[in-house]
């Protein structure tokens, strides 16, 4: 087998390519599987607790008379407000026509 002096230098530049090319595809496709792998492991993760939070319900216990339970909730009657007026009987106060006075920087002394 007689490989020229022409052969050699594409040897020498052709292989260290073919070789680069590889390692960046088998690179390529080992963070694709890792950064798969790591996206399911925190979306289990993120499942697991989810499920975890929403198992746990606390019930206080309240003992509620009979005449309690079928009634409406008792509110806080101490203040007790009358309705408001009637829109029609409602006077509006009219808007001033001078303008407000003029803003001044005072010092109170």
């Amino acid at each position: 087998m007689n490989i020229s002096i022409n052969q050699i230098h594409y040897l020498l530049i052709f292989i260290p390519v073919v070789i680069c090319g590889f390692v960046a595809i088998c690179c390529a496709s080992f963070c694709k599987m890792f950064h798969r792998a790591r996206k399911e492991r925190l979306q289990r993760l993120a499942e697991n607790r989810a499920r975890d939070l929403s198992a746990s319900v606390y019930v206080i216990p309240i003992s509620l008379t009979d005449d309690d339970v079928h009634r409406p909730p008792r509110y806080s009657t101490a203040q007790f407000y009358d309705p408001p007026p009637v829109y029609s009987q409602v006077k509006f106060e009219a808007c001033p026509l001078e303008p407000p006075p003029p803003y001044t920087e005072a010092a109170h002394s």
